[in-house]
């Protein structure tokens, strides 16, 4: 047997085929950190078909990180992780035995990202764009459910795993803004279901939903409501990240001292906000390494799991511990269940490198919660 690579980001392939998201996290020096602890976390996964790393530096990349972060999640909780098949991707054994498949949304064929030019923090066309995202989840999900192995066997009834739950993690790396779209637009597709929190005349929290029947995009549509469909009574749940990605593992690296010491990253978004008459979330900025104990990171932030109350085979939430879960209540109601503690919602990570890089990260941070006080200041 080959000896495991040591080193993810040493080519292994010729340069002409690597993934521009790949030599931008190989080569820049502020990501330092992620290459450190992308590495440590490599150390312990068992590559079953061994093709982990061709893929990681190839066209598989975003879809590599994200598998390895859930690896890393795994770990973090001490689940008990059976890796002696090639499929489905992961399996949970033990008091709540899960069949996890894992799969991205990917750009069009023919289309590369550009990894040196930041983009806009938003899409030009915000409507559009939540649109696309849709159709992408839709598609990537449905690639799973019609999937068969040589034997014609969907993956729930590989003899391994049938009987168990089967839930597809998904993550979105169609375009640039893919990582900014919300989790509340996979909610609505799966239960067809739309909320809006608003407040009545006497300043209590009020809660709407209406159904969805159709999504549309570019003149097409697809039904609403995936776990209602006869095509899902066998996908117990969704598992959905809009955060595990590279800038994860640059932060918790970072975080853990892994980064190099004139790299400064600064991360700013929205996060859930608990508070029981709250109708927006949390704006939130801070410095990485430098933040408080509270918003330290852990690779279960940033997992949604999205459980189908009509499965055929049900879905214990205590599967996937110390994450949001959200089904359907009693009363009808889509309704998630938020851990205590830091649960981002959106965020982008901004990186320095170089002579001065924390003191341009000071300033940017204090500009960032200045602008945010004036615009709170401006609503009241």
């Amino acid at each position: 047997m080959p000896q495991k690579t040591r080193d993810l980001f040493a080519p292994t392939v010729p340069v002409d085929k690597l993934n521009p998201l790949f030599r931008h996290a190989a080569l820049q020096p502020g990501h330092e950190a992620a290459r450190a602890l992308i590495n440590e976390v490599y150390a312990n996964f068992h590559d079953v078909d061994g093709s982990f790393v061709r893929e990681f530096q190839t066209g598989g990349f975003s879809a590599r990180v994200l598998e390895l972060a859930l690896f890393a999640y795994l770990e973090e909780k001490d689940l008990d992780l059976d890796r002696s098949a090639a499929a489905p991707d992961y399996v949970l054994r033990g008091q709540h035995s899960v069949a996890i498949e894992v799969t991205t949304t990917n750009p069009a064929q023919g289309t590369a990202p550009d990894a040196n030019t930041p983009p806009d923090l938003l899409p030009p066309d915000l409507p559009a764009a939540d649109r696309q995202f849709v159709f992408q989840i839709a598609k990537a999900i449905r690639r799973k459910l019609i999937h068969r192995d040589a034997q014609g066997r969907p993956y729930w009834e590989q003899p391994h795993v049938k009987g168990l739950p089967f839930v597809v993690a998904v993550g979105a790396f169609h375009n640039d803004h893919a990582q900014f779209e919300p989790d509340a637009l996979v909610g609505n597709y799966l239960y067809g279901l739309a909320q809006a929190l608003s407040r009545d005349n006497t300043d209590n929290r009020v809660i709407t939903q209406k159904e969805i029947e159709l999504h549309e995009f570019n003149g097409k549509t697809i039904p609403s409501a995936l776990f209602r469909q006869p095509e899902a009574a066998d996908l117990s749940g969704v598992l959905f990240s809009n955060q595990h990605t590279i800038a994860k593992f640059n932060r918790i690296g970072t975080e853990q001292g892994l980064g190099h010491p004139d790299t400064a990253l600064v991360r700013f978004g929205t996060s859930y906000d608990n508070s029981p008459d709250a109708i927006e979330p949390h704006q939130f900025v801070y410095t990485v390494g430098r933040q408080p104990a509270s918003y330290r990171e852990t690779f279960a932030q940033g997992l949604h799991l999205f459980i189908n109350p009509w499965a055929r085979v049900p879905l214990d939430p205590a599967a996937f511990p110390g994450i949001i879960h959200t089904s359907v209540d009693a009363d009808g109601i889509v309704m998630p269940e938020v851990p205590e503690g830091f649960h981002p919602l959106l965020s982008k990570t901004a990186v320095w490198h170089g002579a001065g890089a924390h003191q341009v990260a000071a300033q940017f941070h204090r500009d960032y919660e200045a602008a945010v006080d004036a615009a709170y200041r401006g609503r009241q």
